[in-house]
């Protein structure tokens, strides 16, 4: 059975925008059973409606198989959290540390929904049980790791991202909701709490951490560091439990 949020979208179709499905489903073309039964449909010609009609037949089934590569391949990137209920036990949530030094990766944090994974410069931060983690999950998800974290992992390691997976970035799910700000500032704003002796962290204080850290020597600083980190990545979940069903909520009511 297709879950009924994804037999509502259209928007792997060819030429079908967030407008045009928009339209379609203001025309009473709810779902894709209400596609397959309109004789016509005003804006599509008979050709492309059978064309259409192949294609929601090939994503049904990527669907059922739960194919994720080809999903991500189908779906346009900004449109990966729509998939995000499909696969919510199958999600990595990452988050990175940088040094002041831009691309410096000092700790790379991983929560599974059930286990934090940490690895931290100088100690486990290699390539290959990255690589491994990242192949055993389907979704991965971040807070802007559109621009930030994801593209330095790549630099970084080269190759440890799987090809064709679902990204789903939460700070353009939260901005199309119309909220702006950081992490911590969004998190506020949904109740998602953090430990007393990390709240008000910042990535610039993680920096400061990591730099006293390696003149020191002092464990408690990257206890602390890692700490963050692993808040960062844990309040990843419920925020993404929250945004992609209030988004999906407000597109369908014409809202968003």
């Amino acid at each position: 059975m297709v879950d009924d949020r994804l037999s509502c979208s259209f928007i792997f179709l060819d030429r079908v925008s967030r407008a045009t499905e928009r339209k379609l489903w203001e025309n009473g073309v709810s779902d894709w059973n209400s596609f397959r039964e309109r004789e016509r449909i005003r804006g599509i010609g008979t050709s492309r409606k059978t064309f259409y009609e192949l294609k929601i037949k090939e994503f049904e089934g990527l669907l059922e198989e739960k194919d994720h590569h080809a999903l991500a391949a189908l779906l346009p990137k900004n449109e990966h959290w729509r998939l995000y209920h499909l696969f919510s036990d199958d999600c990595l949530y990452v988050d990175i540390e940088t040094a002041e030094r831009y691309g410096d990766i000092t700790v790379l944090g991983a929560w599974d929904g059930k286990q934090y994974y940490c690895f931290v410069k100088g100690v486990n931060l290699n390539k290959e049980p990255i690589k491994e983690l990242f192949s055993r999950h389907k979704v991965f998800v971040t807070f802007n790791g559109s621009s930030f974290d994801l593209p330095i992992i790549e630099r970084y390691f080269g190759g440890v991202l799987p090809e064709n997976h679902i990204h789903v970035d939460l700070r353009h799910v939260c901005g199309r909701l119309g909220l702006a700000g950081g992490l911590k500032t969004i998190e506020r704003i949904f109740d998602i709490r953090r430990e007393e002796g990390i709240e008000g962290f910042s990535g610039a204080d993680a920096a400061l951490l990591w730099y006293e850290y390696r003149v020191t020597g002092e464990k408690e600083l990257l206890d602390l560091l890692i700490e963050y980190n692993e808040a960062d990545c844990r309040n990843l979940e419920p925020l993404a439990r929250r945004t992609t069903a209030l988004l999906w909520e407000k597109l369908r009511n014409g809202i968003q």
